[in-house]
């Protein structure tokens, strides 16, 4: 065995190969919102998403999170979506940017106006 060659048990992919198309978007999704410093975990059951700064509204969910699923969209064609943990659509699952966009909007407090 060489040294500067790894024998293939020693081997690791770079990424778990999926063929799961909305499972590979979620997964993407995944990575790019980890990029905007939201916590994230990835199950058979969808994404959930967590905002570790921003306090939750209880003790069942001390900080902001959701569960994103992908699904196909039967309005659109049974195109693949996201959607939120209470079922609403948030866009469609090639649009990534957009899609953090809207989740890590979701995902920040809001400041009340004064009045």
């Amino acid at each position: 065995m060489s040294i500067d060659r790894p024998s293939e048990t020693d081997a690791r992919p770079a990424t778990v190969a999926t063929t799961d198309p909305a499972h590979a978007r979620l997964a993407t999704l995944a990575a790019q919102l980890r990029g905007q410093h939201l916590s994230t975990s990835l199950r058979r059951n969808g994404l959930t998403v967590r905002n570790i700064e921003a306090p939750g509204c209880c003790e069942d969910n001390p900080v902001l999170s959701d569960t994103i699923t992908c699904r196909p969209f039967d309005r659109d064609g049974g195109h693949l979506w996201f959607f939120t943990s209470s079922g609403d659509p948030i866009i469609e699952a090639d649009r990534i940017a957009d899609a953090v966009v809207r989740i890590k909007d979701s995902l920040t407090p809001k400041q009340q106006a004064d009045r």
